[in-house]
């Protein structure tokens, strides 16, 4: 017989490998002659020719599963997987929904700014053609006022730092100066100066130029949404330009995204698409069973780092079962609590505000309990946000600012439960079965679950066929631990225990060829026939021991 220590994080694999025995040497073979001389040396007419085989019936006990179920593990397996929330008592939650990003405000979302454009040309004069012939000529500056066109009517700009954007000079001159042309943004500034640049020298015919304008910041406090750009420049000495050349320059403003705003963004109104998620907790209950929750929350956690009042309204809330298509929208028993006043926090402010309301049975007058009792495939949500709902106010926000809403609907552990169901594996390799005379199989079961389990152990090849079962049709019972009436949880230190031994015959010895899996499943429910109400929390435990004692079946043939 052989078993594997598997490493650290493993499961557990073992073999029950009855191996054949090697070629008897003769001193063994003497071994034994001595040992039937000492039995039968009285006997003078002892006659060897009629000493049979020898057969051997060794014992063998090992240990094969030493497991612990929690409830942490049993709903990861059902579905639950990153749903489950376990506070600092313990006390479990599933949250049945939720949703971490949910009709999300993002800055640039609220303020879309149309590229602006503004044009300079420049005629040369016959005086200034003489000018040149003799010195350079300064071109005097001409002033510019361009307004930004906005998304909404009532956005007024105060500060607008860019974050990415451009602006694309196009100039067509009819002649070449090694002069310059400088552009300077009357009330911007880039790194605390004047934000200006200059383009050089003057190129007969078409030309384009990017200038980036990241980092710039526009002050236009008084200026009512309107950027004030200068233009002049300077020719050099030569013979070019003559009169009647043109200087043409295109200036096109593009601001992608914005760094940080200050101003209003006026009264705007988002309606979110329906937000449907697929509910994967509890599945094998709701089609077997029945689960109920005596005290299901739905909660909406809104976080407003964005310098912006916001109104949230739920406007529908939608369980849909796909099995009978009914579906419930639960929105209308939301009461004043679909309607969700965000303040904005302060300029100065370092945290965001946060602001959570919750729906329970007490709140919605049980709405949360039919909401549940659809026993829904599909939760979706829809809700409308409006900013600014009190109209003029200071709003503000950096690229990385945001608000949005955190839903979860969750489920505390506590009421009946029926079909809940666990399943577990394990390597388990029994070679050669048709020396096993008889596999007994021991269960050493403690439940500190207050919850019923009947359990199955399936014997499976590699491919998870089953070959066999421990029990056959019927199914290991397992009491849960005693509940105190007065909390609906276990008592301290008390468990449900069940003892149990199981005896594999030689017939279905024949059934354990090529097994390579044990798989074991308990289906757990509340007692009373799954009506009872208890509470579960994460440290209640089902502890598994299985061990096994094979008695092998074989001949020593002795021969000289």
């Amino acid at each position: 017989m052989k078993y594997y220590n598997n490493k650290p994080g493993e499961k557990q694999g073992y073999s029950i490998i009855p191996v054949g025995f090697p070629k008897f040497t003769s001193s063994f073979v003497m071994l034994v002659l001595i040992i039937v001389l000492m039995l039968f040396g009285c006997k003078k007419d002892f006659q060897f020719d009629k000493v049979k085989s020898l057969t051997w019936n060794p014992d063998f006990a090992l240990a094969l599963v030493h497991d612990t179920i929690t409830l942490r593990k049993v709903l990861t397996q059902n579905g639950a997987g990153d749903n489950l929330h376990i506070d600092e008592s313990g006390n479990i939650s599933i949250l049945y929904y939720y949703n971490a990003d949910a009709f999300k405000l993002k800055p640039n979302d609220l303020i879309k700014l149309s590229p602006f454009s503004f044009n300079y040309l420049h005629q040369v004069t016959p005086a200034e053609q003489n000018v040149l012939s003799v010195s350079d000529l300064p071109i005097p500056p001409v002033t510019f006022t361009i307004g930004i066109p906005a998304n909404n009517p009532e956005i007024r700009i105060d500060r607008l730092q860019v974050k990415q954007g451009t602006i694309r000079v196009s100039t067509n001159h009819t002649f070449s100066n090694d002069g310059s042309l400088t552009c300077t943004i009357l009330n911007a500034t880039k790194n605390g100066l004047p934000f200006s640049f200059t383009l050089s020298p003057f190129v007969a015919g078409q030309a384009q130029q990017d200038i980036d304008i990241a980092g710039v910041s526009f002050n236009l406090s008084s200026a009512g949404n309107k950027v004030q750009a200068s233009v002049e420049g300077v020719l050099k000495k030569s013979s070019r330009p003559i009169a009647g050349d043109l200087i043409s320059a295109d200036f096109q403003v593009t601001i992608g995204s914005i760094a940080w705003f200050e101003g209003y963004l006026g009264q705007q109104t988002f309606t979110q698409q329906l937000d449907s998620v697929r509910v994967r907790v509890f599945n094998n209950a709701y089609v077997l069973g029945e689960v109920h929750f005596m005290d299901p929350q739905d909660s909406i956690t809104i976080v407003n780092s964005i310098g912006i009042p916001t109104e949230v309204t739920i406007e529908k809330l939608i369980a849909i079962n796909n099995a009978s298509s009914a579906t419930l929208d639960i929105a209308s028993y939301l009461g004043s609590g679909a309607v969700i006043q965000i303040p904005s926090p302060l300029i100065t402010a370092t945290l965001p505000v946060i602001k959570t309301v919750v729906y329970n049975n007490a709140n919605t007058g049980n709405a949360m309990n039919d909401f549940f009792n659809m026993k829904p495939d599909w939760v979706a949500v829809q809700a409308k946000t409006r900013i600014n709902p009190g109209g003029n106010a200071l709003n503000f926000f950096s690229d990385t600012d945001s608000c949005y809403a955190d839903l979860r609907v969750k489920l505390p552990l506590w009421g009946h439960f029926d079909h809940l169901t666990f399943q577990d594996t394990f390597d388990l390799v029994i070679e050669k079965p048709e020396e096993l005379e008889h596999l007994e199989f021991r269960t050493k079961i403690a439940n500190g679950l207050p919850l019923t389990a009947r359990m199955q152990v399936y014997f499976t090849d590699a491919n998870y066929n089953v070959k066999d079962s421990l029990t056959g049709v019927d199914q290991i019972f397992i009491r849960e631990a005693p509940v105190d009436p007065a909390t609906d949880l276990p008592y301290p230190g008390v468990f449900g225990i069940k003892d149990t031994s199981i005896i594999l015959n030689m017939n279905r010895m024949q059934n354990l060829t090529n097994v390579k899996k044990m798989l074991v499943k308990a289906v757990l429910n509340s007692v009373n026939e799954g009506t009872a109400n208890v509470k579960l929390k994460a440290d209640q435990t089902l502890k598994l021991n299985f061990s096994a004692r094979a008695k092998l079946r074989k001949t020593v043939e002795i021969s000289n």
